[in-house]
């Protein structure tokens, strides 16, 4: 990231150390660019200088569970491969798409000293611990059912919470779906990091609901150099779709889409758009889980939810899997528009969205708000969503 994003900004020192202010009330992609230009700035003006990092912020209302699953890989990075010292001092609002925070490795190094720790190091690679689950996953040439065996640590771990069964089953196949296809396609590792919230009550203009919610969020990413349609892109560019009869159709929607590209959707998002659909090489449907495919799991566990927010990121493009707009054609192609119609119609306005991070890889952001089963109660009560 810090290569992709290559601006910098003048660090603040003060005396032996270094400090980054953030003063806006919010975390999301425009504080994340800033972090960066502050690291760059950093890594140029004081190269090989190990000096303690201090990350101030306000009482920031955390945008989405990726959000500080970025800060957590920037500090990593600063701690494990500059060897930088690190401390943030902060306090985040609670909030149930976010709650996961709380449970992070940023918990380790929220203190007045900065304190580089092996603890967060471990923390940052793997825990099964409460409400938290984290794993760095990468292929086992040596177990070849490694995929398999991450399913069943995850199920293993919902199964330690009310959760029905099928909502779980879906979980896990997704997750396989994307994990699989992350390591195949990418040929890199892939961090998984999933956290169940407490009980929540909540309001509607003022109102409040019947019942318990609680939160399954999920964030799956990989770094890499191949993006999400990269495999697309290039068999388009090198006029490398009379495959098959699924890719002579793609080839027709290239042609169709192609006359409507515009700033706000592209060559690249086209090709993202592709790597999504059933049966296209390189999609992300195409996961060692095999199953029924990534957008039909996203949108059965969407129906089963009170509120979500879903979404996949690579480089600077986003597509937004929004519940009422993921139906198939009788042929399995997916448009993500009201005419549910990818051959001729290009997706609606609100699904491509442009992240101001250059993001180098796929990001997943997953996140499902269910009510709790009636007679079920969790001890553990959370704040109002």
């Amino acid at each position: 990231m810090f290569e992709k994003n290559s601006r910098k900004s003048n660090p603040k020192l003060n005396k032996a150390s270094a400090e980054f202010v953030c003063r806006d009330k919010e975390l999301g992609a425009k504080q994340i660019l800033d972090l960066i230009a502050f690291v760059n700035g950093i890594n140029t003006k004081y190269e090989r200088i190990n000096m303690p990092i201090y990350l101030f912020f306000s009482n920031v209302e955390i945008i989405d569970k990726l959000s500080y699953i970025l800060l957590e890989c920037i500090c990593y990075s600063l701690i494990n491969d500059y060897r930088h010292a690190v401390a943030i001092s902060w306090l985040p609002k609670n909030n149930i798409l976010t709650q996961g925070v709380f449970s992070s490795p940023l918990a380790l190094i929220n203190s007045n000293t900065a304190k580089a720790s092996l603890k967060y190091i471990d923390k940052f690679k793997s825990e099964i611990y409460r409400f938290h689950f984290r794993k760095i996953v990468k292929e086992d040439k040596l177990d070849t059912n490694y995929l398999g065996n991450l399913q069943q640590d995850v199920f293993n771990f919902l199964s330690t919470f009310y959760i029905e069964e099928e909502y779980k089953d879906e979980i896990v196949e997704m997750i396989g779906e994307i994990v699989g296809n992350a390591i195949e396609h990418a040929n890199c590792q892939c961090l998984l990091d999933i956290d169940v919230t407490t009980d929540h009550s909540k309001c509607v203009e003022t109102e409040m609901q019947d019942g318990n919610f609680y939160g399954i969020n999920i964030v799956i990413l990989n770094f890499s150099d191949i993006l999400l349609g990269d495999r697309v892109k290039q068999r388009i560019e090198n006029d490398e779709l009379d495959a098959d009869n699924r890719y002579i159709i793609l080839k027709e929607a290239y042609k169709n889409h192609s006359t409507q590209f515009t700033d706000d959707y592209n060559f690249d998002d086209f090709c993202n758009m592709a790597s999504i659909q059933h049966r296209i090489s390189g999609a992300t449907n195409k996961g060692k889980a095999g199953g029924r495919g990534l957008t039909t799991l996203i949108k059965s566990l969407q129906d089963k939810s009170d509120t979500d927010n879903c979404y996949v990121l690579s480089g600077r493009r986003i597509i937004f899997f929004e519940k009422e707009l993921l139906e198939y054609d009788a042929d399995e192609w997916l448009g993500l528009n009201k005419e549910h119609d990818f051959i001729n119609h290009i997706p609606d306005e609100n699904v491509i969205h442009e992240c101001m991070v250059d993001f180098p890889g796929t990001a997943y952001n997953l996140n499902f708000v269910l009510k709790r089963e009636e007679g079920i109660i969790n001890e553990n009560s959370g704040i109002d969503i």
